[in-house]
């Protein structure tokens, strides 16, 4: 295995694991640093296929603005998580048919 497909295949299970822990964690800072680490490691595989403006682009825009914009925005917010997941169950059978037939389709 060379160097490079090593690094590529580094940046992008990092890339695929950030995204999806973005989606799936439960603390929403927790959950904007996980979406950080996906844009980093999207700028790796951009950095790995030569395109260095885009990479550094994505990270001045991305995490450098929009990512941190987050992080402000949820830690100044004060939510009550607790009474959020108890509105979240009584449409937990709803979202499963939907889950559902949309596994369907796929």
């Amino acid at each position: 295995m060379t160097v490079f497909a090593f690094t590529f295949y580094l940046f992008a299970v990092t890339t695929v694991t950030g995204g999806l822990m973005t989606v799936v964690s439960r603390n929403p800072v927790h959950s904007v640093l996980w979406l950080i680490l996906a844009f980093l490691s999207s700028a790796g595989l951009f950095v790995t296929l030569g395109a260095e403006f885009v990479a550094m682009l994505l990270i001045i825009v991305y995490v450098g603005a929009v990512a941190v914009l987050f992080l402000f925005v949820v830690m100044m917010l004060d939510v009550d998580f607790a009474e959020l997941k108890a509105e979240m169950t009584k449409y937990l059978p709803l979202a499963l048919l939907i889950g559902v037939v949309i596994m369907m389709q796929l």
